[in-house]
């Protein structure tokens, strides 16, 4: 795997796991990148789902989370890490062959469709709470912690790229068959990408877990990540962040297709290669930093800046897209992978090293619920039946003309920004520097 950790750690055989799970993320990349970005919401136009529909087509399925306690309690009972995650991240990736083709029998937008789209989605969801527990609870372990910020930044890097030219690809195929057929190949292929990410952990090295009875106890280890200040307080904020942006986050796609007639292409050119490219110039700058003065600091920085571009785009229009949402994507690409990076850093470092599954199945089980799923509807249902009253008010009263769309992506910003504002407040990390001793010491360097 040509050496491409040797600077990390002298350890061949930990070498050899670290590239494998960064070949995985190349694979899995384009799986996700289509699951969960513009061919999604293109899919779901084809199949005459409006913004309600579409919004419950996505926030269902993410209440599989909930899983995520039992899926630790499996992982902490059973020990087989590896087995796990194998046999989940196969059924994740599987279902989403029969998404892919079964509007091509069913028609477009019925209620059968819709629930059996749902269900796939659900049972790929659920899966999914299984991958994901025993991938962080098996990370944790294998990745030593003075090198994971530069090794994830390094990975995020080589996704990146990845990412940016099969994007490229996938949104001018999209462009040429706009159609049902051409959604149906996309999403094999992806599943195809998926499951080969998930066959590249063959070859990663399965730690052993540690064996403590007190594990055993779902209750006692449920309750053990609440009595955790530390992490307590990170996850109200983990919540309330992203409650801020799914109340919003998957319409920005439906509001490029519909309100600002964007192609595929555009799309992912303006918001994917862009912000890819900002990403691939900083981040491996980024991994150092964040080792050096904490995940805290940065993510304050990050966040707070981050809360704005949701107000950015409520001044874009057919005229001016080109030029805002390239300056948006400028942003995107270089903050966040700092959050993104930040938020799994706290998880792992907050975490009891003992059960750290369990911390990630608690805090994706709220975000599940009270982050995700209901922010997703709630959104659907405000962009369709309560933004539709605000545009008139403010067209008739004050004679400002907004999209309804506008109206969600502003109330997202407002959102963000308390969250932000409860980080500072309340949330420490041990051995981190303060962000106004970072701003002090920078302005002395200078």
């Amino acid at each position: 795997m040509f050496g491409l950790n040797s600077d990390l750690t002298s350890d061949r055989s930990l070498q050899r796991s670290l590239n494998f799970v960064i070949l995985g993320i190349t694979f899995g990349i384009v799986f996700f990148n289509v699951t969960t970005g513009s061919p999604v919401a293109g899919f779901a136009k084809a199949i005459g789902f409006g913004d309600l529909m579409y919004g419950i087509m996505l926030a269902l399925p993410v209440l599989g989370g909930v899983a995520q306690v039992f899926a630790s309690f499996v992982l902490e009972k059973s020990k087989k890490r590896k087995s796990i995650f194998l046999i989940s991240g196969f059924l994740h990736r599987l279902p989403w062959v029969f998404i892919a083709i079964l509007p091509l029998f069913l028609g477009k937008g019925s209620y059968t469709l819709l629930f059996l789209l749902i269900a796939f989605m659900t049972i790929s969801s659920i899966s999914n709470s299984f991958t994901n527990v025993s991938f962080w609870s098996w990370m944790g372990d294998l990745i030593p912690e003075h090198i994971r910020g530069r090794f994830f930044s390094r990975r995020a890097t080589i996704s990146t790229i990845v990412g940016m030219l099969s994007g490229l690809a996938i949104g001018k195929f999209l462009d040429l068959h706009n159609n049902l057929p051409g959604f149906s190949i996309i999403f094999v292929f992806a599943a195809i990408m998926g499951m080969l990410d998930i066959s590249c952990f063959f070859f990663v090295k399965d730690l052993p877990m540690k064996n403590e009875e007190t594990q055993l106890d779902l209750k006692k280890m449920f309750f053990s990540t609440l009595n955790n200040h530390y992490f307590r307080r990170f996850m109200m904020f983990f919540v309330i962040w992203n409650f801020g942006l799914n109340i919003a986050g998957p319409y920005f796609n439906m509001y490029m297709i519909k309100d600002l007639k964007m192609s595929y292409f555009e799309i992912i050119l303006l918001t994917q290669i862009v912000s890819n490219v900002v990403t691939i110039i900083t981040l491996p700058y980024i991994g150092r930093i964040v080792d050096k003065i904490g995940n805290r600091p940065m993510l304050l920085i990050a966040t707070g800046f981050i809360s704005l571009l949701p107000i950015i785009w409520c001044f874009t229009s057919v005229n001016n897209y080109k030029v805002l949402v390239t300056i948006i994507s400028i942003f995107a690409g270089l903050l966040w992978p700092i959050i993104d990076m930040g938020n799994n850093n706290l998880i792992l470092k907050l975490s009891d090293q003992s059960q750290t599954s369990m911390y990630v199945a608690v805090i994706n089980l709220f975000n599940a619920i009270f982050g995700s799923a209901i922010p997703i509807i709630l959104g659907g249902y405000f962009i369709e039946d309560i933004a539709p009253v605000v545009v008139a008010f403010l067209k008739n009263h004050i004679g400002i003309n907004v999209a309804t769309y506008h109206v969600a992506f502003f109330t997202s910003g407002l959102i963000r920004f308390l969250a932000v504002i409860y980080l500072k407040k309340n949330v420490k990390e041990p051995g981190a520097k303060s962000l106004k001793n970072v701003i002090i010491n920078k302005i002395k360097v200078n």
